[in-house]
């Protein structure tokens, strides 16, 4: 039997193999225009080659190159690249193999009209139209007898319609116009004056449209280039203003209003779906004029200072010295999972419908989102200078919206992108950001994984290991001399937790205080008094959450306290246990975690009411509204002030926050770990910081 199994594996092998050559690589079925050429966005998938990248695009492996420079040394595991991409290609090349035809369901498009998308689960006609923004009822005319969207299920994307193509000067450009574009920002971006682009295209006012050619008459994009600056220039600049919604007001009316564009307010208000209801709150993007003071000429030669050491020379690049440029333009994405094809609109007309709002999966990081508006909106009344691109990332495994995001055109030039939140979706966004030099800021992962080999990668909770590291050189500090003891309910629980914890106290303390170690199961109480000391101070790590054993342990050491004096150190999960809070008081307990809000603060307090103020509501903890305060006011506030070189100087730069202080360390590996955790204890019925 043996030997007929060997003989078999022997004939299996080399089919396997030679099914793992014929795997075939498949077309991106994202094609975008950039700066007017269309190219195939394709996300590279470990193991592919350019050479077959190139084979599967019908292409030659130059074009490739010189279309993507950074590729020159390599390709690497979800980088993002163009193919350019030529209208023959979408013709059907018929294969000289045997392949097995596969049979789907569903409505299946010719890829020679158009873009094909795949159904994901709960993805609507809605969701799928702001994807590719293209009118719902476009879909559904381009895919006739679909009527019911089922996952797996093939559908055709429509190409946006496009006008006449003018004919193009001898010295002209020319432009595809893209959703939202005006003739303002092309006359800006092309620096021609609006007469002379009207002048190059008859007809153009009427007004743009998306996917319309344009001739530009000034033959090349504008190139930044350091010029000599005599007076002020006057700039124009965006604050915001709160605008609360009245009966029957429409965002026409709204818009002009304010004068402003209705697009300018929807971007300033993403998830709102363009539909009103009375008491609404909405953004007003309103331009203001700035007129910057004078600029020293930028061709005058530089006074070279003598660098002393731990100096940093003012100006010079990478500088740490803080020298905030209020005419200097950001660029920042927030990629948050709002979850919109779950939550089109909440239909309130019916109260006894209404759902929890725990069960609107779009609700979940909201008061994330909304924590980090009101950090912009304090730096930009401070004079940065900032412009913010919100996009509604993935939740859980899914990938889809994270690789259009990445295949914008402006998430290339942005100076640092905050989320994604979920795993598949942040690997993704990091090699992205290796590949572009970008930071990147993960707000809730505990894992060091995260920062292997990545430089761009910072990660906001620190690991346990760091958290450990915290608790033990509090107890150094502030029980010096005490009786140290470790509690757990066997050998096996928490067993890396108890090393790591004695190491850290043995080494803060230079040896001198010794851990000693109680396993319940072995020893019972007498593992616990035995080892405690009279008429000294007793630290007790109780090292485990058992239901059944903890409230024993702790009742027990309660008991004991006129003999002994005990300061019992738990665990984080005790927050959401039931335990005697009599025994915690009486025990001295200290918990520790990544956050904590201590809401006697005049800082918290004044925060808590401006978000109640503007959102009506509380701002709560496990929702992320502290933190997405902290972390957007921490990033974009060394943004501003060190510029884009900041993340140099984070090694010297030392942040209280509202829920977590900041205290980064470049690990080996690559990226950066914030090390600062809380320790607080249970006082007086309250919660009481006392390492920071």
């Amino acid at each position: 039997m043996k030997r007929i199994f060997i003989v078999a594996l022997f004939f299996v092998v080399p089919v396997l193999s030679l099914f793992a050559q014929e795997q075939k690589i498949k077309r991106s079925d994202i094609i975008e225009n950039l700066r007017g050429i269309p190219y195939y966005i394709h996300f590279v998938s470990p193991g592919e080659t350019l050479s077959a990248i190139a084979e599967a695009y019908a292409i030659v492996q130059e074009e490739i190159v010189k279309a993507n420079p950074e590729i020159s040394a390599g390709l690497k595991a979800n980088q993002v690249i163009k193919i350019p991409y030529k209208p023959d290609e979408d013709k059907v090349v018929t294969s000289t193999k045997n392949e097995p035809e596969v049979a789907i369901t569903g409505h299946q498009p010719s890829r020679a009209t158009g873009r094909t998308h795949t159904i994901e689960p709960k993805e609507t006609w809605y969701g799928i139209s702001r994807i590719y923004q293209v009118p719902v009822k476009d879909l559904i005319v381009a895919n006739p007898g679909v009527d019911t969207l089922k996952i797996g299920m093939t559908i055709l994307i429509p190409e946006l319609k496009t006008e006449k193509q003018p004919e193009a000067g001898p010295s002209n450009l020319q432009h595809t116009v893209q959703p939202q574009e005006t003739i303002y920002s092309l006359s800006k971006r092309y620096n021609v004056t609006i007469d002379e682009m009207i002048a190059a295209n008859p007809g153009l006012s009427d007004g743009l449209k998306a996917g319309q050619i344009l001739n530009i008459p000034s033959g090349q994009v504008v190139k930044k280039e350091p010029v000599s600056i005599e007076k002020p220039q006057i700039q124009t600049a965006v604050t915001y203003r709160e605008h609360i919604v009245a009966k029957k007001e429409t965002l026409y009316s709204i818009a002009k209003q304010y004068g402003v564009e209705i697009s300018d307010i929807l971007k300033s208000n993403p998830g709102m779906g363009g539909e009103l209801r009375k008491n609404d709150v909405l953004r007003i993007p309103l331009p203001i004029t700035v007129i910057p003071e004078p600029v020293p000429d930028v061709n005058k030669p530089v006074e070279h200072q003598t660098e002393t050491a731990g100096t940093p020379v003012k100006g010079s690049e990478g500088s740490c010295v803080p020298e905030r440029n209020r005419y200097q333009a950001y660029n920042i994405a927030l990629m948050i999972p709002f979850m919109l094809e779950e939550a089109d609109s909440i239909n309130t007309n019916d109260p006894a419908s209404l759902r929890l709002p725990s069960e609107y999966h779009s609700l979940d990081f909201i008061q994330f989102y909304e924590g980090a508006l009101i950090a912009i909106d304090s730096l930009t009344r401070a004079g940065m200078n900032v412009k913010v691109h919100v996009y509604d990332a993935d939740a859980g495994e899914h990938v889809s919206k994270t690789k259009k995001i990445l295949a914008q055109t402006e998430m290339a030039d942005v100076d640092l992108i905050i989320g994604p939140f979920f795993a598949r979706s942040f690997e993704l966004v990091a090699s992205f950001a290796a590949s572009h030099s970008i930071p990147l800021i993960n707000p809730l992962s505990q894992r060091s994984e995260i920062l292997q080999d990545n430089p761009s990668v910072f990660k906001i909770q620190p690991s346990p290991w760091s958290q450990y590291n915290e608790i033990a050189r509090y107890i150094v500090d502030g029980f010096s001399g005490s009786n140290v003891l470790i509690i757990k309910r066997n050998k096996e629980e928490n067993s890396s937790m108890a090393d790591a914890i004695r190491s850290a106290i043995e080494k803060h303390s230079g040896g001198i205080m010794k851990v000693k170690e109680a396993i319940y199961s072995q020893s019972f109480d007498a593992g616990l008094f035995n080892n405690l000391v009279a008429g000294k101070k007793n630290v007790v790590f109780v090292l485990t959450s058992d239901k059944a054993l903890l409230p024993a342990l702790l009742r027990k050491m309660n008991d004991a306290r006129s003999k002994y004096d005990i300061t019992v150190i738990g665990l984080p999960e005790w927050e959401s246990m039931e335990l005697d809070s009599q025994y915690l008081l009486n025990l001295k307990t200290h918990l520790y975690n990544g956050w904590f809000v201590e809401y006697n603060n005049p800082d918290v307090q004044s925060f808590v009411n401006t978000f109640k103020e503007r959102y009506k509501t509380e701002p709560v903890l496990n929702d992320y509204a502290f933190l997405g305060y902290d972390i957007s006011f921490y990033f974009m506030n060394n943004l501003f002030t060190y510029g884009r070189t900041f993340t140099k100087c984070l090694s010297s730069v030392k942040h209280k926050g509202l829920s977590t202080d900041f205290n980064f360390w470049k690990t080996e590996s690559g990226g950066y770990e914030n090390t600062a955790s809380s320790v607080y204890e249970l006082k007086d019925y309250k919660r009481k910081l006392v390492n920071r």
